[in-house]
């Protein structure tokens, strides 16, 4: 009986740290999952078609002189 017992709490605790494991994998999984998700609507000013990166200066016209 006692080893029955035994097996029981040991199959309990093994449970439980497998619940705990699970929902730390998924929290991470929601975590970069979300992170990627951010990236993915938040596209970087160099991506968009006719946009400027920073650090350019344009002249109308669209082209970039080198001498005045």
């Amino acid at each position: 009986m006692e080893a029955a017992e035994i097996e029981l709490d040991r199959r309990v605790v093994a449970r439980e740290e497998l619940g705990e494991a699970l929902a730390a994998s998924a929290a991470e999984t929601t975590a970069v999952t979300g992170a990627e998700a951010e990236q993915k609507t938040l596209p970087s000013p160099a991506s968009v078609p006719g946009s400027i990166g920073r650090g350019r200066s344009v002249r109308p016209g669209g082209l970039r002189r080198l001498h005045d």
